[in-house]
């Protein structure tokens, strides 16, 4: 009974759900967001890996180990977010041909910035490492999987306009749609990390730094 399929889907869709509700709970305080992204993603990596269940303690536990390090990169993040999207409007407001060309520019540089962020607490759930170090190396992966980046973004992309056209989508995405985002985006992240990781750990709890310290 225990290897039936709907009997492992049913189990799968009650984490998904409760990694959701935890989630949320744990972003309301807005500055314990990187944190709880952090964990989320530790949480579903680590049951590509290892399997389904103890998504509490998975969480909790990452949260606990990661968010003095990561908090202040959520609050970077945040503080960059905000000067990135003023610089846009203004130079689109502007209507000078200058500031079309500025334009431009400060598109690339949010989108940059994006996939950055977008490898960035994945890569401090799953890897040890001084901060600017795991940057970088999120920088890398970013750059150095650019396909898998392009299909993150796609995913990505997809899920942020179903919820801004689709009541249903924000209600679904409030229910388990955040953990579902996690969870498919989490396939692509086991893939490139496990590149890089020593298979001799069988618990993917204990990674090795992917790159050393320059």
């Amino acid at each position: 009974m225990s290897n039936s399929p709907v009997i492992a889907f049913l189990n799968k869709m009650t984490d998904l759900i409760l990694l959701n509700v935890i989630w949320l709970l744990c972003c309301l305080p807005v500055v314990t967001a990187g944190a709880a992204t952090t964990a989320a993603y530790y949480v579903s990596i680590t049951s590509i890996r290892c399997g389904d269940g103890y998504v509490v303690k998975r969480f909790f536990s990452s949260f606990r180990k990661n968010f003095l390090q990561v908090t202040p990169v959520w609050i970077g993040v945040l503080l960059c977010s905000v000067i990135l999207t003023v610089d846009m409007l203004f130079w689109y407001r502007q209507g000078t041909v200058f500031s079309k060309g500025m334009f431009i520019v400060s598109g690339i540089v949010c989108f940059l910035f994006l996939i950055w962020v977008l490898w960035l607490f994945p890569v401090f759930a799953k890897l040890d490492g001084k901060t600017g170090q795991l940057a970088k190396n999120a920088a890398a992966f970013a750059v150095g999987y650019l396909p898998y980046t392009a299909v993150l973004l796609v995913i990505t992309g997809a899920a942020v306009y179903a919820n801004l056209v689709s009541l249903v989508a924000n209600s679904i995405m409030l229910f388990i749609g955040f953990a579902v985002l996690f969870y498919v985006q989490s396939f692509f992240f086991y893939r490139v990390f496990m590149n890089h990781i020593d298979e001799k750990f069988d618990d993917f709890d204990y990674p090795e730094k992917i790159f050393p310290n320059e």
